[in-house]
């Protein structure tokens, strides 16, 4: 067999090999999680309710650690050799598909693996039930994004001027007046950035920027009605989208 025919083999191969374990996104080429003996994700399941929280033991061989999790759709924790994945899509009534992309370093730090397992999240329809126990003095960010408690927010919707607004329960949604917010993060104990108004102040937005891993933060919004004055603090959890 000649030298030009070996080496074409042996490009045939090296094209076949990446093929088959990896497929090529944004010039990278990220590894199939399934069946590999660098990492592996248990329990095996490839179909996620969308918003329920799952738990997954997740493991790498001792010359290995893993340096990130991107996860497209929702929030991905890692405790330990636990990771927990919550799916957020907004496909209501459909089923829709998110990628788990994990990056693997070597303890030396002289290679580096990527890997991903994709899922698929069953969306039931957006559901509008009547309401027999209302939730009372809500409050929502931009009139679009209501804020529940522990629940987890990207970072991004607090950007570029968020307004609060607050309302008195979700049968008769009537506005309160915003007259103060304030904001505290749990990892500045003790710091608290109020505003004026509605509106959050630029060092409240300069704070929340910052954060790169999901933290716990605390809001307080004070709204009037009339001579009625109510404060309410709600407990959330902000996270940065694909942990930039």
């Amino acid at each position: 067999m000649s030298v030009y025919t070996k080496t074409l083999l042996l490009l045939f191969t090296l094209l076949s090999a990446q093929n088959i374990f990896g497929q090529k996104i944004n010039g990278e080429i990220f590894i199939p999680l399934t069946n590999r003996s660098e990492i592996w994700l248990k329990p095996k399941i490839d179909t996620l309710e969308n918003k329920k929280e799952y738990e997954f033991k997740i493991r790498v061989s001792p010359e290995y650690k893993i340096s990130q999790f991107l996860f497209e759709k929702g929030l991905a924790i890692q405790n330990d050799s636990v990771l927990v994945i919550i799916p957020n899509s907004t496909k209501y009534g459909e089923v829709d598909t998110a990628t788990l992309r994990v990056i693997v370093t070597s303890i030396g730090g002289s290679r580096i693996m990527l890997f991903q397992k994709r899922f698929i999240i069953r969306v039931p329809e957006k559901m509008f039930p009547l309401i027999s126990n209302p939730k009372n003095n809500l409050i929502k960010v931009n009139d679009e994004v209501l804020m529940e408690r522990n629940k987890p927010y990207s970072k991004e919707i607090f950007m570029n001027k968020a307004i609060m607004s607050m309302y008195d329960n979700e049968v008769t949604m009537k506005p309160l007046k915003v007259t103060n917010v304030t904001i505290s993060l749990m990892e500045r104990e003790g710091k608290q950035y109020i505003s004026a108004g509605d509106t959050l102040s630029m060092d409240a937005v300069r704070e929340l920027k910052k954060i790169r891993n999901p933290i716990p933060v605390y809001i307080k919004v004070d709204g009037t009605n009339g001579k009625v004055k109510k404060s309410v603090w709600n407990r959330i959890i902000i996270y940065a989208e694909g942990n930039e």
